[in-house]
């Protein structure tokens, strides 16, 4: 270790490095330095502290003065022969403003720095930032430490007893004008599943801002409170298992090819017949779609391993009629712009809108393109409330995947193929079926079964309500 006498002229004469560092020792304060790099020069204290090396930087002889940095080590050098560690309370000081910044952090601004984390899908993301939005909106600009066990419990039993929901509206027909007026609905519904997935939501967010890093203490999340053995008060939510069943097939069929909307129509047919969840298949894009070896491919999957399923002859011909359709789409659209030409400007500008419409779609990557920021259909509520008011039948996106599963177990398909057809990974600890391997070739015959399956039941008539004695009755037109 090199020892010089620290002036400023000493100090202007050591000339920075190419590469490395040198320390240079004070002869007259023992434990003074300053260190030489390649960027800069820096004054610097070091002495055993308890047994220990400690070593403390003052400050660069770019901000500071030799006079300066000597007087401070001198300082700093006495406290650390009375066995003070000035590192350790820099630590201290530095987790100190820490932990005052945490306790100063919005909700909302924990919630942005969880959904930042880079390991989140954007459907995810969506899905927490709309729970906090519905349910937690009053607490997103409150102090998130604030946030009590207190307000946990009562916002927890709110949003599950409809409390905290927005006002259901429906249409009711005013005697008086004969015309259709929104008005509340009066019944709340209870929203259990909601409020145990918003209180999950809001655990994971003040667990990742507030929990400590290094180790310690845990941060007590008032979440917890929910968990805890006298309360237990998580709502048991049952798994839905609701279907379109065989007896519904036919007319929630019928109602679905007469939709006027023919990308959602394709959309809901698609879906009963692979069994892909919502945002699978409405993320589908062309480029994954092989009609030579007739199969399709699904990339962005919940599991994250790609999916690749055969294509049916349903699904091969509803795949090529969806392409065709969108040209003919554009066709119809030019032709009814070109003949808009005497009508008035309105129509005229409608007559625009088609095409241009129309024009997107035929470009769109998607097979089921949507007028969002995504390109893709996002909310197919719409149309299936339409069906729903034709057929009284009421369904949702995951009930076609049930009824696609339900028919698969029933024609006695294998376990593996079935969860092969879902795209569910086999069981940890399943050596059989690490063994087994199903690929798109040995899955085309159960997907034909499938859809030759589906279309039996479509074409089957179950039974028709006819008037007898002026009653009505269910009869079973497939008896004698």
């Amino acid at each position: 270790m090199p020892v010089i006498h620290i002036t400023k002229t000493a100090v202007e004469k050591l000339s920075l490095l190419e590469s490395g560092r040198v320390d240079y020792f004070d002869d007259v304060l023992k434990g003074f330095g300053v260190r030489i790099s390649t960027t800069c020069k820096t004054y610097f204290t070091m002495r055993r502290v308890n047994g220990k090396q400690v070593r403390t930087k003052i400050d660069t002889a770019d901000k500071i003065t030799v006079e300066m940095a000597r007087k401070q080590a001198e300082g700093t050098l006495a406290d650390m022969g009375r066995g003070v560690d000035p590192n350790e309370d820099k630590r201290q000081a530095r987790k100190r403003k820490k932990e005052e910044d945490r306790q100063k952090i919005t909700l909302q601004t924990a919630l942005d720095e969880y959904l930042q984390k880079g390991n989140l899908k954007p459907r995810t993301i969506k899905v927490y930032q709309d729970l906090c939005r519905l349910y937690l909106a009053d607490w997103l600009e409150q102090p998130a430490a604030e946030i009590t066990r207190d307000m946990v419990k009562t916002r927890h039993l709110a949003i599950a007893s409809g409390n905290r929901q927005r006002q259901a509206l429906k249409k009711e027909i005013t005697t008086e004008t004969g015309k259709a007026k929104l008005k509340a609905a009066p019944e709340l519904k209870r929203k259990e599943a909601s409020a145990n997935g918003c209180m999950r939501v809001l655990r994971a967010v003040l667990n990742y801002a507030f929990e400590d890093e290094e180790g310690g203490t845990p941060y007590m999340n008032p979440v917890n409170i929910l968990s805890s053995r006298k309360r237990k008060a998580w709502y048991q939510v049952d798994r839905r298992r609701t279907l379109i069943r065989n007896s519904d097939l036919p007319a929630w069929y019928r109602a679905v090819s007469g939709l006027d909307a023919t990308i959602m129509r394709d959309y809901l047919l698609f879906l009963l017949f692979t069994g892909l969840r919502r945002q699978e298949a409405a993320t589908l894009q062309w480029k994954q779609v092989d009609f030579q070896e007739g199969c399709f491919t699904i990339v962005d999957t919940k599991n994250g391993d790609p999916h690749t399923l055969p294509l049916s002859d349903y699904l091969q011909a509803l795949l090529t009629d969806r392409k065709e359709g969108l040209k003919t789409e554009l066709t119809e659209a030019k032709a009814a712009l070109a003949a808009a030409g005497k009508l008035p400007l309105k129509q005229q500008q409608a007559a625009f809108n088609r095409v241009a419409l129309a024009e997107s779609r035929l470009a769109s990557q998607y097979v089921f393109p949507g007028e969002g920021k995504t390109g893709y259909i996002v909310e197919p509520k719409r149309a299936i409330d339409e069906v729903i008011a034709i057929t009284g039948i009421k369904f949702s996106c995951h009930d076609l995947r049930r009824t696609f599963a339900t028919l698969a177990e029933s024609l006695d398909l294998s376990s593996y193929t079935v969860k092969a057809l879902l795209n569910h990974r086999q069981q940890l600890g399943d050596v059989t079926g690490g063994y087994i391997i199903l690929n798109v070739d040995r899955l085309r015959e159960p997907m034909q079964k499938i859809t030759d399956a589906i279309q039996e039941r479509i074409k089957k008539q179950y039974g028709q309500v006819v008037l007898i004695s002026g009653e009505e009755k269910v009869v079973n037109i497939n008896e004698g």
